[in-house]
């Protein structure tokens, strides 16, 4: 990277994009080159085309940096090119977005419109990555939820797990009510549930309680699926995951039991709002965690 750095002032923007992709692709984590490379990139940005800008800020993103000067910078040369973003542009600058919490709302309004009028170019994993970003930074637009769900029911056998369960947490963040649909990603979610991860399945979980989803079948598939990965879940995936029950109505007595062990595994790790959860979880399921509760109480102070 040194030798990168020591000619950043000799690159071209396509050299700018390029080298920020492929040290976000290796995970290098250089703030002296990237903090080099953001200022010497910065004064580019309107020389870079559509895919450069993109990849950039999905760069950025991927290396948790977020340098406000340089995002005013590349939030200006992006809003004039972004009738060039193709599909994948579109859906990485959501995606990036999102991940670095950029809340400028005429060119997020922009952005989501022009990714509407492309959601049916993008890929499954685009069009899961671009709710998630719609949920994480609250975009409750009508238009383009719509849009995205009639692209995403022609793909949902081509989302992997990954992508399912954060559909179906964006699909619970947004209140997304539209029974067909759901009840289509449910489907394609309980194929895939032997997939899921113990974070996959806490989000499930939430969703299905979010949403108030009742439907037996996929309750049951996601308890006893999640039941088995009890002792991956960490502490807020417990205390969520025993809320979205008690929501739910559901007194499942192995999934229950283990639920407990599994808590007691982690009973430092619980704070007081995951405290909380679990007090009002228990009481709505008339559960005794009486022990656990005081235990972590106890370990608190």
């Amino acid at each position: 990277m040194l030798a990168a750095k020591l000619k950043l002032y000799q690159f071209n923007a396509q050299d700018f994009s390029n080298s920020l992709w492929a040290a976000a692709k290796l995970g290098i984590k250089d703030e002296s080159f990237i903090a080099s490379w953001l200022l010497s990139a910065q004064v580019k940005l309107p020389e870079f085309n559509d895919q450069g800008l993109a990849i950039s800020l999905w760069a950025a993103a991927t290396l948790s940096t977020k340098n406000e000067p340089f995002i005013a910078s590349w939030l200006l040369s992006a809003q004039v090119k972004l009738p060039e973003f193709n599909a994948q542009a579109l859906s990485n600058s959501l995606w990036a977005a999102a991940t670095l919490g950029i809340r400028d709302e005429p060119f997020i309004s922009s952005l989501v419109l022009a990714a509407k009028l492309k959601l049916s170019e993008f890929t499954a994993q685009a069009l899961a990555n671009s709710l998630w970003a719609a949920a994480t930074l609250g975009i409750r637009d009508e238009p383009f939820i719509s849009s995205w769900m009639l692209a995403a029911k022609l793909k949902l056998s081509q989302f992997n797990a990954q992508e399912l369960a954060n559909s179906l947490w964006a699909a619970g963040t947004l209140g997304i009510r539209d029974e067909p649909f759901i009840s289509s990603l449910m489907l394609a979610a309980k194929v895939k549930l032997p997939e899921f991860n113990a974070l996959d399945l806490a989000q499930g979980l939430w969703a299905a309680a979010a949403l108030g989803i009742r439907d037996e079948s996929f309750i049951s598939s996601l308890l006893l699926a999640a039941k088995v990965k009890l002792p991956q879940f960490n502490a807020l995936a417990l205390a969520s995951s025993l809320r979205a029950v008690a929501t739910l109505g559901i007194k499942d007595e192995p999934f229950l039991s283990s639920w407990m062990l599994a808590a007691q595994m982690k009973l430092p790790e619980f704070n007081s709002r995951d405290l909380a959860d679990i007090r009002w979880a228990a009481d709505r399921l008339g559960m005794s965690v009486g022990s656990l509760v005081g235990s972590s109480v106890a370990t608190e102070e």
